[in-house]
């Protein structure tokens, strides 16, 4: 889970701003916190805003983050930086965040662990870097990175692996990424934090497909099932999903290709997701010692009279409507963020785009069912949807606001603005649409 997450000098935020996914004290739904230590951590956060005031900004610097870590550079590669213009220039971005992983304990359960991870770095090298863990009482380093010298602590110190990468790391790679990657580094608490990265942390944009959709769809059935009662009941109009075999010519790849795709599959079995025109995916295999590709496609209903049986037919997946599509390509978010023992963090940019906001409402209540302290997985998301800004949906400490003054984004949260009477059961709407707490279009 995201604790909270401190930027600096990144495109329009010059200054530090803090993104904090920890509770205040407020109690109003209290029952779905997650209980961390002494901490109560929310599972939904709402970042609202005027256009360009920096909403995205904030999901791309998470997003940055992740890939810094997680991507394998080479030393002449440049770094994703963007700092802020023109108050930035030649200056380094700052990161820090503090987030809960599980650590395996070695019998098949997970403990949770707070940690910290610093990284300062311009877009040719990384000036600063540290990962740390906090304690009960205190907070203990489990490397720590200036420039080019790297001090590792504790159990990681006699470690000849981890010595290995830390004397050859790159200007431009983390050590983080260098360690916590290579699986025979045997430490669980560092291969935890690489994973939170790696695998926990998920960012998805407008333009964003689940591409393995076709073949999970092909290979789990619960899914299947779940996928098909959540479309008919956001009423897009479709009775089914179900896949449908194409002519192997027609897939959109060369011949060669298509020769060494049968090989692998002939080899090592399984299936292949290959990728045609938007939301159009194919997934290969083989029958009968012979290629298959069959694509995913949405079955519809349309009734002909009183005494006759509805009349079906089929489209392919890039001609629903673009809010179908949205909501097709979210729907396996929701249904990995319900899962029991799910741990997952899923930052959604324009969650409500091309839905409608009744959709969008359902999408958020169907996550928030069932939470409670023991729940390991969030839902942040920016929106311009209003009829969120609900008391009975969200707690004030929930939304946060995204707003430019003199040129630069600024964060706050809903929270803060108790003393001008934004009390736990106060009209958020109203004050928000009024101007009175910012975030809003000045026309």
């Amino acid at each position: 889970m995201l604790l909270s997450f401190t930027f600096g000098n990144w495109k329009s935020y010059q200054d530090q701003v803090e993104f904090s996914m920890l509770a205040t004290r407020e109690q109003k739904h209290g029952d779905r916190l997650a209980r961390i230590r002494r901490s109560r951590v929310l599972p939904v956060g709402a970042i609202y805003g005027a256009n360009a005031a920096g909403k995205s900004t904030l999901v791309g610097a998470i997003a940055a983050l992740r890939d810094i870590v997680t991507g394998a550079r080479r030393p002449t590669a440049l770094l994703p930086v963007s700092p802020n213009q023109p108050h930035g220039t030649g200056q380094p971005s700052t990161f820090t965040v503090e987030f809960v992983a599980g650590v395996d304990t070695g019998n098949g359960t997970l403990k949770d662990q707070i940690f910290i991870y610093e990284l300062t770095l311009d877009k040719r090298s990384i000036h600063h870097e540290a990962l740390l863990i906090r304690r009960s009482t205190k907070e203990d380093f489990f490397f720590e990175r200036e420039g080019q010298t790297v001090t590792l602590y504790g159990a990681l110190e006699s470690n000849s692996r981890v010595q290995a990468h830390a004397s050859v790391v790159a200007p431009n790679a983390t050590i983080l990424g260098a360690i916590g990657s290579d699986q025979s580094v045997q430490d669980p608490y560092l291969h935890a934090a690489y994973e939170w990265f790696a695998k926990q942390l998920t960012v998805i944009y407008r333009s964003s497909q689940f591409i393995h959709l076709p073949a999970r769809f092909d290979t789990d059935k619960l899914f299947a099932q779940a996928m098909n009662e959540g479309l008919t009941r956001a009423d897009t109009g479709i009775t089914a999903l179900k896949l449908e075999e194409m002519k192997v010519d027609a897939l959109p790849t060369e011949a060669d290709v298509l020769d060494r795709l049968v090989e692998m599959l002939s080899d090592k079995g399984g299936t292949f997701v290959i990728g045609g025109d938007a939301g159009d995916y194919a997934v290969l295999d083989i029958e009968a010692d012979q290629l298959r590709a069959r694509r995913l496609v949405a079955e519809h209903a349309i009734s002909i009279g009183p005494m006759e049986d509805p009349q079906t037919f089929t489209l392919n997946l890039r001609d629903e409507s673009d809010g179908t599509q949205r909501f097709m390509n979210l729907l396996p978010v929701l249904f990995q963020l319900r899962e029991e023992d799910a741990r997952a963090v899923f930052l959604v940019d324009e969650l409500e785009s091309s839905m409608h906001p009744k959709l969008t409402e359902d999408f958020i209540r169907s996550f928030l069912e069932d939470l409670d302290g023991d729940a390991r997985r969030q839902l942040i998301f920016t929106t311009h949807e209003v009829q969120l800004m609900r008391a009975d949906l969200l707690r004030r400490d929930e939304i946060w606001l995204a707003e430019k003054v003199s040129g630069q984004s600024q964060l706050v949260r809903v929270s803060d603005f108790s003393d001008i009477g934004v009390r736990k059961d106060a009209d958020l709407l109203s004050f928000y649409m009024s101007g009175r707490l910012g975030g809003v279009p000045r026309v």
